[in-house]
């Protein structure tokens, strides 16, 4: 499909870009990007060749097309056809927005084919069009997945005269949503350089991520979707809407209602478009192409700089010296807590678990529609504190299946490398990293917040929980795999188990919630387990630590 619209835009870019442009390179140059883009390589220190069959773009477009069967049901679901029309154009508007900051943002900001291919008789303009034509073909291959079954439900639904009507204004949505992308670049690039603009794409894919993740939680219980206003009312703020300027559009073709508002709105989702996405082309792409070269230069010439190096030490430095109990260790407790800090792909993966307990938490706290405040009144006479021992461990077990996995995978070797006999110290030492980072703080915080509500009576409970949660993680840690920490590439086959340690971690959990209900009223006994489960964590420790060469799963 790549083929044909590339065929397409390269047309249409005749016609936009007359002067200045060879095609004939400008072609040569957009499919190496585009077959570059369609082959990965694989491999390990072990010299073993992993191929991973299937289409990842392909598998992320039918997800793309999935989301929008959602949406394009709401044609037959929603009464008033201007506000499905601007809910689906609205869904569009975003999902492009959101596509070109998360998955185009690292191809927008990269400047490095710059040294490779202006070198070679290949002038400027000629690059940056075929940048452009790169990121369209890309980006035309999205708005199909996105668009294509809402259309496909407009047809059935309202005939195909507004289904055609339909596919050109879907086009301009998209089209103004590039508009804004850039425009949201070139501001940030005005006041920032590429580095921070990378940090802040990274960490708005964290945040929707999230959002995401959340949403589809906690949206369902607090919007009644029954008493949705089936009318819709032009306000004053509804002419700065494109998709409200989408949706009258279609409406006055629908009813044949051209009066001045619809033939104003008429215009705006036609002209302002249009006359933006040239207004990137001509003048804001390539002055924002222009400052992001001048800033990867000013990049280059501060680097070059030699800084002064901190002399006192880091939090994780401070904190490997107590918890680590060798020097490989100790390494590796402060390489895990540092990369975990930095590593977006390990965020993007992980963070959305940590806001899984906040999901928790509101569906505890709303469950059955009960009132807050009742609720709050009688949760001392409750034994719910056992939801938030065991809640930090629900979501912060997964950390240690994404620590196993990292785009620079290659660097691994250096495992091997070292004369090293137990590399399950590497192994603990990131045990380690990942509790005092993650867990530590959260069962804290639950620990005062439970206090607070219950009283001295849970400190045992919280005590034996406390031990309990590591029990947990040490037992999923030597069940699972032995990997090393960031060993391994991301790819479908290396995480295929990943649902099945999620059960395994799930049963355990609930067997120990059990057994600790069991034994709330009986409170000899929790001072009883308290040191066996302590014994348990000490040995689990101490078997993971000895793991040799063998052992370790590559």
């Amino acid at each position: 499909m790549d083929k044909f619209i590339l065929k397409a835009v390269l047309f249409f870019a005749k016609l936009l870009a007359k002067q200045g442009v060879d095609f004939e390179k400008l072609k040569i140059i957009t499919e190496t990007k585009l077959l570059m883009d369609r082959r990965r390589e694989y491999f390990n220190w072990r010299q073993q060749q992993q191929k991973e069959k299937g289409n990842p773009l392909l598998i992320t477009l039918i997800i793309y097309t999935f989301f929008g069967l959602f949406v394009g049901l709401l044609v037959f679901n929603v009464k008033s056809f201007v506000i499905c029309m601007a809910l689906i154009h609205s869904y569009i508007l975003f999902m492009m927005a959101l596509t070109m900051i998360t998955d185009f943002s690292s191809v927008l900001l990269d400047t490095t084919d710059n040294q490779i291919i202006l070198s070679k008789p290949v002038n400027g303009r000629t690059l940056f069009i075929a940048r452009l034509v790169h990121i369209l073909v890309y980006l035309l291959q999205f708005a199909i997945a996105l668009a294509l079954l809402p259309v496909v439900f407009i047809f059935i639904g309202f005939g195909f005269i507004i289904g055609m009507a339909s596919i050109v204004t879907a086009l301009l949505t998209i089209m103004f949503a590039v508009f804004i992308t850039y425009l949201l670049y070139t501001v940030i690039l005005r006041f920032s350089n590429e580095q921070k603009v990378k940090e802040m794409v990274g960490y708005f894919q964290i945040f929707m991520t999230i959002f995401f993740a959340v949403g589809f939680q906690v949206l369902p219980q607090l919007v009644n979707f029954e008493n949705m206003v089936s009318n819709f009312q032009l306000h004053w703020y509804s002419f700065f809407l494109p998709p409200v300027w989408m949706a009258l559009t279609l409406e006055s073709v629908y009813q044949l209602n051209f009066d001045g508002i619809h033939l104003l709105m008429i215009g705006c989702a036609i002209l302002l478009p249009v006359f933006t996405f040239w207004l990137m082309i001509k003048y804001l792409a390539p002055s924002f192409a222009i400052k992001l070269a001048a800033l990867n230069n000013d990049a280059v010439s501060k680097n070059a700089i030699t800084h002064k190096r901190h002399v006192q030490k880091s939090i994780s430095e401070r904190l490997s010296a107590i918890f680590c109990t060798s020097k490989a260790e100790s390494c590796s407790f402060e390489m895990v807590w540092k990369i975990t800090g930095r590593d977006k792909g390990f965020k993007i993966q992980f963070y959305p678990s940590l806001a899984y307990i906040f999901v928790f938490i509101f569906i505890f706290v709303f469950k059955n529609g009960n009132d807050v405040s009742r609720l709050w009144q009688n949760l001392p006479t409750t034994n719910m504190f056992l939801f938030f021992v065991y809640l930090p461990m629900l979501s912060i077990g997964s950390s240690l299946a994404f620590i196993a996995f990292h785009e620079n995978f290659q660097a691994s070797w250096i495992y091997q490398s070292t004369p090293l006999a137990k590399p399950g110290q590497i192994i603990s030492g990131s045990i380690k990293a990942l509790l005092s980072k993650f867990f530590l703080p959260i069962f804290l915080i639950f620990f005062i917040f439970s206090f607070y509500i219950w009283g001295i009576a849970i400190v045992d409970d919280f005590v034996l929980g406390f031990f309990n949660n590591i029990l947990i993680f040490l037992l999923i840690a030597n069940i699972s795999d032995h990997t090393l920490p960031f060993s391994r590439q991301q790819n479908t086959r290396q995480q295929s188990g990943r649902f099945l340690q999620v059960i395994l971690h799930l049963i355990i959990i609930a067997a120990l919630v059990g057994l600790h209900y069991l034994i709330l009223k009986n409170t000899w006994l929790t001072y009883c387990l308290i040191p066996l489960s302590a014994a348990g964590c000490y040995m689990l420790f101490k078997r993971i630590q000895n793991l040799p060469w063998v052992k370790i799963s590559i």
